[in-house]
């Protein structure tokens, strides 16, 4: 028995209680990550005043916050895996923290945005270990079921940040936003520094770090995300996206190339041929951009088309994070007993049905209706991220767990910034125009129907990976 397996079977003898007090203060970092990633977009008018600036030079305080957290989360996860899960998880704790009150005192817009990059580096060294973290503290029977949990921690902070972000600005200021993370950050470091074993000394494991390939995957992330970002403002054709767009596809190339061929790539793309592994990823990463479909494009409907405020929008959005969050711990207990094929399948189903049929939503939709398409889209996202994680990170094994963990933390992120945009270029080409306000609502609603029907396709696209997943595979409790 490794000294790995000798430390995760020493920390699984503990009491239930105090497993349960490891998941919760494991949590708090990654419901805190997220919600900053989202939050901010209510309080952007707010910033925009205070500074003096567009709303469009302020997409940055987001998307530099996403791009840090894309980049360098490869890294971390296989830096987790060398020197150790709790020293990486601690660290990115307080660097999370710190950060947030520097945004929170930032004196201009360079210096927030630039202090944005520094939380979110934090953010993604606690993206990169909390899921290995809980899986090393709960038995393998429990899996789904915690992946579970962790998808729902994911999923509130994702969807409840606007509707969270909204609350504190109206009653505090867009600064309490950030200033609400360091009791919680600060409750949930003191958790895993008292509660969490040390991390085991771990021989012959030297960090081998990959650092051609990491610079070629923070070039093509920065490059994908700088170009997708100014693309809507300033034009797809505009010579600057063109060469971003380009730099991003040159260096993803060169960096495929390298990663074939170093002993110990960054993201090991080998793993890729593996059947569940690799289309299991796929699957993931599609789920990721249609997460995002929904959050940006509903909130315009019910303002634009409906009419209805910006308090009763943010309220209504909630639904669909309620939703998620109540339905992925019973797709984790679920797949714990049937295994994983099922309940992924079932979800992707429902979410193709439900994406069909909100486009055909219109300007005399009533509210429950909406509700309604909102309550299965975060449902069928819930049902669908805990058994899909459960397989991939099962087709693997501990050893590689944060590896694993941080490839996933990396499409997640990344497909999260790409449905942004592939909203915004797919409205403007459905509806011909890049205006939300004061357009007739057939135009609107031609650009939101054609958005929610290449959501289908993309469902469909998904589903079809998780059958390709488990084509041939002898049908066990651990893959359904």
């Amino acid at each position: 028995m490794t000294e790995t397996e000798v430390e995760t079977t020493r920390v699984r003898r503990r009491g239930g209680a105090a497993r349960w007090l490891v998941l919760f203060s494991i949590t708090t970092g990654t419901f805190m990550a997220n919600v900053d990633a989202t939050a901010v977009t209510v309080a952007l008018p707010a910033m925009a005043r205070e500074f003096g600036v567009e709303i469009d030079s302020l997409q940055w305080v987001l998307s530099a916050y996403l791009l840090a957290i894309t980049a360098v989360l490869p890294f971390f996860g296989r830096l987790s895996d060398s020197v150790g899960r709790k020293r990486i998880l601690n660290l990115g704790l307080l660097i999370f923290v710190l950060a947030s009150l520097c945004v929170a005192m930032a004196p201009t817009l360079g210096a927030m945005i630039a202090f944005r990059v520094i939380q979110g580096i934090g953010a993604s060294m606690t993206m990169a270990t909390i899921t290995p973290m809980a899986l090393a503290v709960f038995p393998a029977d429990q899996r789904g079921r915690i992946l579970g949990i962790i998808g729902s921690m994911v999923a509130a902070g994702t969807l409840l940040g606007p509707a969270l972000g909204g609350l504190l600005t109206g009653a505090f200021g867009w600064r309490s936003i950030f200033l609400i993370n360091l009791p919680i950050g600060l409750l949930g470091a003191i958790g895993t520094l008292v509660l969490l074993p040390a991390d085991p000394r771990r021989k012959n494991r030297a960090l081998q770090m990959d650092f051609l390939g990491l610079a070629l995957f923070i070039v093509f992330s920065a490059a994908l995300l700088l170009g997708l970002g100014f693309g809507p403002r300033i034009g797809w054709s505009n010579w600057a996206v063109v060469a971003l767009l380009a730099s991003s596809a040159i260096s993803l190339a060169l960096f495929i190339v390298c990663e074939l061929r170093v002993a110990q790539p960054l993201i090991d793309l080998r793993l890729f041929r593996r059947r569940i592994y690799g289309w299991g990823m796929l699957a993931a990463f599609l789920s990721y951009i249609l997460m995002l479909l929904p959050a940006f494009l509903f909130p315009l409907y019910l303002h634009e088309v409906l009419g209805w405020s910006i308090g009763l929008t943010g309220l209504l959005m909630t639904v669909q994070a309620f939703a998620m969050l109540l339905v992925s711990p019973v797709s984790g207990w679920w797949s714990d007993r049937v295994g994983s094929r099922r309940p992924a399948l079932a979800a992707l189903a429902v979410m193709f049905c439900t994406f069909v049929g909100a486009a055909f939503l219109g300007p005399e939709s009533q509210p429950w209706l909406v509700a309604s398409v909102l309550a299965f889209l975060g449902a069928s996202v819930g049902l669908f991220s805990s058994p899909n994680v459960s397989a991939v990170m099962g087709d693997l094994g501990q050893e590689q767990s944060g590896v694993a963990n941080g490839t996933i933390a990396t499409l997640r992120n990344l497909g999260r910034s790409m449905g942004v945009a592939i909203t915004v270029l797919l409205y403007q080409v459905f509806s011909g125009t890049s205006a939300t306000a004061g357009i007739p609502a057939d135009r609107f609603l031609a650009g939101f129907q054609g958005v929610l029907l290449v959501g289908a396709a993309l469902a469909a696209t998904a589903f079809l990976a998780v059958v390709l997943m488990y084509r041939g595979a002898r049908i066990t409790p651990k893959h359904g």
